[in-house]
């Protein structure tokens, strides 16, 4: 059974939002563009059959916000219903980085290898 590639889903989640400038999967050796997201995934097998075939995968999606001025109120709005409304848990903070606000965005959830659906634990 193939896993879900959902680096893939999360890329075209972010790109849906216009307000977002910048997508990397790696951090800038400076941040000049903005508001930029930095986006990383893990996972790891939820549920295997007796043949040993991944049924399950549970993913966590980690995406860094940026901006260096204003609010990104309305990008993690969107961004927490995008990935809502694919079933996704979400856990939300911020922080301030050397004059730059970042909100740290963390959706998990378990994906159905075969009907593609999402679920929690």
């Amino acid at each position: 059974m193939e896993i879900v590639n959902l680096k893939t889903v999360v890329y075209q989640a972010l790109k849906s939002v216009s307000d977002i400038k910048q997508i990397t999967t790696t951090y800038p050796d400076s941040f000049t563009i903005f508001p930029s997201a930095v986006y990383y995934t893990t996972h790891k097998a939820h549920f295997r059959d007796s043949d040993q075939q991944e049924l399950q995968t549970e993913w966590t999606v980690t995406i860094d916000l940026f901006i260096n001025e204003g609010s990104l109120t309305s990008i993690t709005n969107q961004l927490m219903s995008l990935f809502g409304d694919m079933g996704f848990s979400n856990d939300i903070s911020d922080s301030n980085v050397a004059g730059i606000n970042r909100t740290v965005l963390r959706f998990t959830g378990v994906i159905d290898n075969e009907t593609r659906r999402v679920s929690q634990n």
